[in-house]
């Protein structure tokens, strides 16, 4: 009797391995179809490869904790759609996208998908396996769909909403690449100048004992304490870190109140007030669109902000609006909300039209967004420039001034 090594699926949705000797395939689908377990991968002689595949196809372990991209995302919502409204049914949708999936874990967790739809388990409840992988959004969209029998539409959504998301964030790490190189270059830079020049200058400094200038003391106590204290200086910025994140997570008041400081920030503040405005108006549009409820959409809008001030007055705006309350109204005592976004959900309300003016909203932060960005870091930059030429400029001073002190002192 063959030993089959088996990969399993329990009904809440978790992975398991195991052997079992067993006639043959279909006995081992049997006995495990009594344990309420669905049968994912098997093969003889220890050799995985899943039913229902090719031979050379396998499906690996899964932890739930896996992540995949968005253009991955985009992709799957895309094709998922497309293949819905042509009337496809939802697991052989599934298997046909997995066929086509570049990458072996994605292509994993979409046969993983398929066997649990096809063990019982709604299409929502499988995705809320993988959180990782899929965003709050899609997971709360995809139980509104199943409930509205919408799917095919909440996966035209959903494809909109990660991309205009993935088209963000690809913005923002643009905007950041010149910034990076250039603080990069300053860093090693400086590192340079203050492990191998300085200490070789002020071991000549040593030698002819000349008086040394306030400003070349500077420097080579500097010098000193980035040469026989950097350790130190790590230890305390890492304990810095550890302190920040450790406030930041378990002392609310504390990460409330840097939060508010944020969108504060002279340079940076408006910038961040932008992305938080652009996030709350495409949430907020994108399931309020797809049939959620206003209530639940505040409610799940208020982790997807970003920002936890905005979030504390997204749950203001929340409970006014439960007590019959305008949406308008509540964010107006709020000081967060640009007049912009008043004026357009005020428009929206009025007229009944609030998802249409809010993702005017959205388109409007999308394109000044990107200018904003450029216009920052157009600023940073030559800030950052200047401060690397001050600082050469200091070293050199500090170096040529007891120069010119010792030159003194010969001609004399």
């Amino acid at each position: 009797m063959p030993v089959f090594n088996y990969t399993a699926i329990t009904p809440s949705g978790r992975t398991i391995s195991g052997k079992a000797d067993v006639a043959s395939m279909d006995a081992l689908g049997a006995q495990l179809a009594k344990e309420r377990l669905e049968l994912v991968e098997a093969k003889a002689g220890g050799l995985a490869g899943l039913s229902g595949m090719g031979e050379s196809e396998v499906v690996k372990d899964l932890t739930g904790r896996e992540k995949v991209s968005r253009r991955e995302l985009v992709d799957f919502f895309f094709q998922l759609s497309v293949l819905l409204k042509a009337g496809v049914p939802l697991l052989k949708a599934l298997d046909l996208i997995a066929n086509d999936a570049s990458s072996s874990k994605f292509k994993s967790i979409l046969r993983n998908l398929a066997a649990q739809v096809q063990s019982g388990s709604t299409f929502a409840e499988a995705t809320a396996a993988f959180p990782n992988a899929f965003p709050p959004v899609a997971l709360a969209l995809l139980k509104v769909a199943e409930k509205s029998g919408t799917l095919p539409d909440i996966c035209a959504e959903l494809r909109r909403y990660i991309d205009w998301l993935d088209k963000l964030y690809a913005d923002i790490k643009q905007a950041l690449v010149y910034p990076s190189i250039l603080i990069g270059a300053t860093i090693a830079f400086m590192f340079v100048i203050f492990t191998f020049v300085m200490p070789k200058f002020i071991k000549i400094l040593d030698e002819i004992k000349v008086p040394l200038p306030w400003l070349t003391k500077q420097v080579i106590a500097f010098t000193h304490l980035f040469q026989y204290h950097w350790y130190q200086l790590l230890i305390g910025l890492g304990v810095l870190v550890v302190v920040y994140k450790c406030l930041m997570i378990y002392y609310p008041p504390f990460a409330l109140w840097i939060d508010r400081k944020k969108l504060q920030m002279p340079v940076f503040g408006p910038l961040n007030l932008m992305l938080c405005m652009s996030r709350f108006g495409q949430n907020l549009a994108t399931m309020y669109r797809s049939g959620i409820l206003m209530l639940e959409s505040l409610k799940l809008c208020r982790e997807l902000v970003g920002n936890r001030a905005l979030a504390e007055a997204v749950d203001r705006i929340h409970d006014g609006v439960a007590t019959g309350r305008k949406i308008h109204e509540m964010m107006k005592e709020s000081d967060l909300f640009p007049n912009l976004v008043l004026q357009m959900v005020t428009t929206g309300e009025n007229t009944g039209k609030l998802a249409e003016s809010l993702q005017n909203v959205v388109d409007y932060y999308n394109d000044i967004i990107p200018r904003a960005i450029k216009k920052l870091f157009g600023i940073i930059e030559p800030a950052i420039i200047v401060s690397l030429i001050v600082t050469i400029g200091i070293i050199a001073l500090s170096v040529f001034l007891p120069m010119t002190s010792m030159l003194n002192m010969t001609k004399a």
